[in-house]
């Protein structure tokens, strides 16, 4: 369906009514800042920016854009890998900016409600104050909104020990593409009451319901954390040593790789301890938790495993300044894409004994198009994040080699058990690759998911499902 309504005077000045004069902006500059998300270099212009502050006030937009069927896309803190946020049918953008409370930190019940439009940090921060713990930790957190972050189930180095986002989340409330408020989930540990539509939202990409709140579940806060960084001359070494971590029993909360490329592209902008400089791959493996002689005793342990499998030599650090500077190199590799040129990302995870096999894939789907990829990411889930350099390519031949890429990475990646998208999301820009990874009646039985809460197309339109 793409017969959708534009936006008239008429409905401009009801918008308008609803949100306010500051709740609505169609100036060139907010069209600009709101047609974009991180994905590569794309821009969709919205006809209208609308910036609610309650949920009386999105379901009230709702039930006008129902009316009128236009097009709503969802967006929160705009730090988007797969377009998801990009407002594609034009239509409505709805930023969700202003949900910024924190409405209740339950000390008894280790939860936390908050608005959509509360980053990451401020949710740790608001955590750590009162001696709790929020692990999800996204790269972007100082930026992204745990309202996307539910949205795209976002997840992060800690996913290793805690999982991703929906482990975190016990209830939510949201708005349907009708208007209607609805409240799922709460505070209760346990609840099969009817159908888990906390879960089915999660993860749905802005596509079923525009989450408002959440509650979000906390533990008491680690006192301690231990660091280290482990080089080795080969791939295969490396992605051994992940198998071996969990083989032998650790648990470590972080265990994030780097490559090679990957290596190369942080050394250009950013200084590298000389022990982990030139190596074919870095491990980065922390634990956390609360007797930190023990921490040091398993980290002891584990450097004895890693050396046995040809690490070279590891850098351990306790103290908080030292480990930053370990983990300054993993997090400077997303600034050194950036530095060397224009990118897609695709975000494909493996069965965690198929993570050096991907990297593999990745480089060979990239060079047999004359690209070149460049991975990293979160070893212990075998998530890895495959960055395609476009170079200095014109946009017909960037588009035509970066999908031959993608389509010979994610059938490699299929093949191996894996999928096309670990935390990214499918959004706007994988949505074409979506059949690849479902047979016909699993891609019917969603779409039906998406007709039963969205029946006239209007919420996040051509997002997940290809056309």
């Amino acid at each position: 369906m793409s017969d959708y309504a534009k936006i008239t005077p008429e409905i401009a000045a009801k918008l308008r009514a609803i949100l306010g004069e500051r709740g609505l902006r169609a100036d060139e500059s907010a069209i600009e800042k709101y047609g974009r998300d991180e994905t590569e270099n794309l821009h969709f212009a919205p006809e209208i920016v609308a910036i609610p502050e309650s949920a009386q006030q999105v379901s009230a937009l709702m039930k006008l854009a129902s009316a009128h069927r236009i097009p709503v896309t969802p967006r929160g803190g705009g730090t988007g890998l797969s377009g998801g946020a990009l407002p594609v049918c034009g239509g409505i953008s709805l930023s969700l900016e202003k949900f910024t409370k924190i409405r209740k930190v339950d000390t008894g019940n280790l939860t936390m409600e908050v608005e959509a439009g509360v980053s990451v940090a401020e949710i740790h921060r608001a955590a750590e104050e009162v001696k709790l713990f929020y692990p999800p930790d996204p790269s972007s957190q100082e930026s992204c909104y745990i309202g996307g972050n539910i949205a795209e189930d976002s997840a992060g180095p800690r996913s290793c020990k805690y999982g991703p986002t929906r482990q975190w989340v016990m209830g939510l409330e949201a708005v349907l593409s009708g208007g209607e408020i609805i409240c799922t989930g709460g505070a209760n540990r346990k609840d099969v009451t009817g159908y888990n539509l906390t879960q089915l939202l999660i993860g749905s990409e802005g596509t079923l319901a525009i989450v408002t709140a959440a509650t979000l579940k906390l533990i008491p806060l680690p006192k301690e954390t231990v660091t280290l960084a482990a080089p080795f001359v080969s791939l295969d070494a490396a992605a051994e040593a992940v198998q071996a971590i969990f083989r032998e029993g650790f648990a470590p909360s972080a265990v994030e790789i780097l490559e090679e490329n990957a290596l190369k592209a942080v050394e250009e902008i950013h200084d590298v301890p000389p022990q982990l400089a030139g190596k074919a791959a870095l491990l980065f493996i922390e634990f956390d938790g609360n007797d930190g002689e023990l921490l040091l005793e398993q980290a002891a342990a584990l450097g004895e495993l890693l050396e046995s499998i040809g690490a070279g030599e590891i850098l351990a650090a306790r103290d908080a300044t030292e480990q930053r500077r370990l983990w300054d190199v993993r997090r400077a590799v997303g600034e050194a894409v950036k530095h060397r040129s224009v990118y897609k990302e695709a975000d494909t995870v493996v069965p965690r004994a198929r993570l050096a096999d991907s990297v593999r894939a990745a480089r060979a789907a990239a060079e047999a198009n004359g690209l070149t990829a460049i991975c990293y990411g979160h070893a212990a889930d075998g998530n890895l994040h495959v960055n395609i350099l476009r170079g200095d390519l014109s946009d017909d031949e960037w588009i035509k080699r970066r999908d031959a890429t993608e389509r010979q990475l994610f059938e490699t990646i299929i093949a191996l058990g894996g999928r096309i998208s670990g935390e990214h999301g499918i959004g706007w820009v994988q949505r074409q690759f979506l059949p690849m990874a479902f047979d016909e009646a699993g891609l019917s039985l969603m779409k039906r998911i998406k007709a039963s809460f969205d029946p006239q197309g209007i919420l996040n339109p051509r997002k997940i499902f290809p056309d």
